[in-house]
């Protein structure tokens, strides 16, 4: 290969991105990538910074998986050198480049690049996900047993984007690979299938095609609520699984919605996905988020990057609600907004984070209900129990007059209003309640920046 061999390769990855990614997100993380060197199987690609580095291997891994399956470059690896980085980077092997995030996937590997972390034992269960967490374990235990009692073949998983199902499926393909390393197993996402698909018809012989995906143990289809629109697609599948059903072959299959709201899907094929168990995830609570994001920074990428304080994590928790992309992509870019301004990583750090993210600075008008659900949340009560349970329990109490404190903070509501909401309280409780929190402020540190936290999230 000739050195130019770098450039024309990663010019196709760039006009593919282009097309699958936001133009704000290419212009901000992909146009300042250069290739540096192909050695025959590794494409080298230079990035400005460790936190490029960590948002294009963990926010943007999909998209350059479905790019290199859809430019016929699926077994080409990916490397990624942080600029003038070179003396840090581990010895490089006869021949082969110097790589400070060589691809931890093997060459075989039946996976995506970028998924190595996807296992089950780096999910973060909540309530949102627990029946989809147990099921998934479930899978992965009684693999190769033929006398289970619970039919979960397949194992259909649903929810909304960015919320674990990916993250699932390959956990239980890693967690089978692990237990019986023999194991054919096949990850496959629909719209690359179409592609395929589309390339083996115009040859006129789609049945290597279907013989490629039969052979397998387990069968990992991803997305398969974009089928709706694909006719012979559907009936390729239908044969495939099938075909692996009627020999005992393990499937497991996400979408965003569940089989029976999957429109343009035939009924037999519907039917199939129904036959085993259905689990959902939901967007994970409060307590959830706080959890991933904790898990998110023992990541190795973080390690030698500023420590993420306490009410830092917590406004990201409150801010980024949709799904556990978005969270850690906030996060990812507070860190990264902070390496930039060559700062510690604070709350106005995280303002200007989320509202580079978001493109608002979230100014509507702020209802009480909104303050003391997130106080509630924050605290681990019931909102119920928060506005009318008559308790003198600190667990209660306190973050009650904190509610009260916000919303004094944060709306033009007079003493009397605030007490007509909470309960019908006198309003010389409320402002006994607000001048508790005043003095506590000032004495307790850590209690200042909760509350200073949550005045940030709320706002």
């Amino acid at each position: 290969m000739q050195t130019n061999d770098a450039q024309d390769l990663w010019e196709t990855l760039r006009k593919g991105l282009a097309n699958h990614l936001p133009e704000r997100t290419f212009h901000d993380w992909i146009e300042p990538c250069r290739p540096l060197s192909f050695d025959g199987t590794t494409l080298l690609i230079q990035v400005p910074s460790p936190s490029a580095r960590i948002w294009i291997e963990q926010q943007l891994a999909e998209e350059f998986h479905d790019v290199l399956v859809q430019c016929d470059l699926a077994s080409l690896r990916l490397g990624f050198m942080v600029a003038g980085d070179a003396k840090t980077a581990p010895a490089p092997a006869k021949g082969r480049p110097a790589v400070t995030a060589p691809a931890e996937t093997p060459l075989d590997s039946p996976f995506p690049q970028g998924f190595q972390r996807y296992t089950l034992d780096r999910f973060v269960v909540g309530p949102s996900s627990q029946l989809a967490f147990a099921a998934a374990n479930a899978v992965v235990e009684n693999h190769g047993r033929s006398n289970s009692t619970l039919n979960m073949n397949p194992l259909f998983i649903y929810g909304g984007s960015g919320l674990g199902k990916t993250h699932l499926m390959i956990g239980i393909g890693k967690g089978i690979l692990a237990k019986s390393p023999g194991v054919k197993v096949a990850y496959l996402k629909v719209d690359n299938f179409f592609n395929e698909l589309t390339i083996a018809i115009r040859a006129k012989n789609t049945e290597p095609m279907r013989k490629k995906y039969q052979q397998n143990d387990l069968l990992l289809l991803d997305d398969v609520q974009t089928l709706g629109r694909m006719e012979r697609t559907q009936e390729e599948i239908f044969y495939i699984l099938e075909y692996l059903l009627q020999y005992g072959k393990q499937i497991v299959i996400t979408s965003d919605k569940p089989p029976q709201k999957l429109e343009g899907l035939h009924d037999r094929l519907i039917t199939r996905c129904k036959w085993g168990l259905t689990a959902d995830i939901q967007p994970p609570d409060f307590e959830t988020r706080v959890a991933i994001l904790r898990k998110k920074l023992e990541d190795e990428v973080f390690k030698d990057l500023p420590h993420v304080p306490e009410d830092v994590i917590t406004f990201i928790a409150h801010k980024a609600k949709g799904s556990v992309r978005d969270l850690e992509g906030l996060l990812t870019r507070v860190v990264f907004q902070s390496s930039f301004l060559g700062v510690a990583p604070s709350l106005d750090v995280a303002q200007q984070a989320f509202m580079g993210q978001t493109g608002s600075e979230a100014t509507a008008s702020i209802s009480m209900e909104k303050i003391c659900r997130t106080t509630a949340e924050t605290y681990g009560i019931s909102f119920t129990d928060l506005m009318k349970k008559k308790s003198r329990h600190q667990s209660i109490l306190l973050p009650r007059q904190v509610a009260m404190y916000l919303t004094r903070e944060l709306t033009a509501a007079s003493f009397t209003e605030i007490g007509r909401n909470f309960n019908d309280m006198h309003h010389s409780t409320v402002m006994n309640a607000i001048e508790s929190v005043k003095n506590r402020m000032q004495k307790d540190a850590d209690f200042h920046k909760l509350v200073h936290s949550l005045l940030n999230s709320i706002q």
